[in-house]
């Protein structure tokens, strides 16, 4: 029969009060590639909501400010003023822009305005008619293309002087003509448009002083809905930011040791 010492069962006692403390990787020790992934992959997400609210809330404070500190008293909000020159006799530019039909209707560009004066009061004609009328009219004329609210060299087209005045023509949807500020009112409507500006003589050396204005009844729409969106965006960030910080605090807990007294 075996028996049992007193040493081999003061070891067996420790054994039982002081159990061994578990294999827990110490603090300083590397984790696993998935292990830093999972911890990086919600810092990255959140920073780039953040940086994504950032530009809406941008713009919807750029459109705000446009709407409300932009407009003048008629409502009109301006793209901005430029100077048209060309040794032709005509200057001619579409009056819808680049971009989809959509955004140049109504709803989202409203009545379009033109303002314009001829240097050294000069009397000055301004006239929209339909792309293939002016085509027509202008037919082995000179005339200068707007691109990009200016007129260059290579948009200009070298030619005889038209055979009738711009006044006598019957092509004109709206027209305006005289000495001084002109002012042009275009409601947006179907089909090819073009504005020309021409000397009421259609003689050469067109030199004009423009401004392009428009209502926008889309801008406040548009400023509420990026600054909406922008907020709940910044939120969401800080929401998946707040919560990977606090995933990547060290539990005291999971590294606790039993030690023999």
């Amino acid at each position: 029969m075996s028996r049992t010492t007193a040493t081999d069962g003061a070891g067996l006692l420790d054994e039982v009060a002081f159990p061994h403390p578990k294999a827990y990787p110490p603090r300083g020790a590397p984790r696993s590639e998935a292990s830093r992934r999972r911890r990086v992959t919600p810092l990255v997400a959140g920073g780039i909501l953040c940086t994504v609210a950032l530009v809406l809330l941008a713009g919807g404070a750029a459109a705000l400010w446009k709407d409300r500190m932009g407009r003048d008293a008629k409502g009109f909000v301006s793209f901005g003023t430029t100077e048209l020159r060309t040794g032709q006799y005509a200057v001619v530019g579409d009056v819808r822009g680049d971009g989809p039909r959509w955004l140049y209707g109504s709803t989202v560009m409203g009545q379009a305005r033109v303002w314009a004066t001829a240097h050294g009061e000069q009397p000055l004609f301004i006239g929209i008619a339909r792309t293939d009328d002016v085509v027509r009219y202008l037919r082995g004329a000179g005339y200068a293309t707007i691109d990009s609210f200016e007129v260059r060299a290579d948009t200009t087209h070298p030619g005889e002087a038209p055979s009738r005045a711009p006044s006598q023509e019957s092509i004109w949807a709206t027209s305006v003509q005289g000495t001084g500020p002109q002012t042009l009112l275009w409601e947006p409507r179907p089909g090819d448009w073009r504005i020309v500006f021409m000397n009421p003589d259609a003689g050469a050396d067109v030199e004009v002083h423009g401004d392009l204005s428009a209502e926008l009844p889309v801008l406040p729409w548009l400023a509420g809905g990026l600054l909406v969106i922008g907020a709940a965006t910044g939120l969401t960030g800080a929401w998946v930011l707040g919560r990977a910080a606090r995933r990547r605090r060290p539990s005291t807990q999971a590294h606790a040791t039993y030690d023999k007294p």
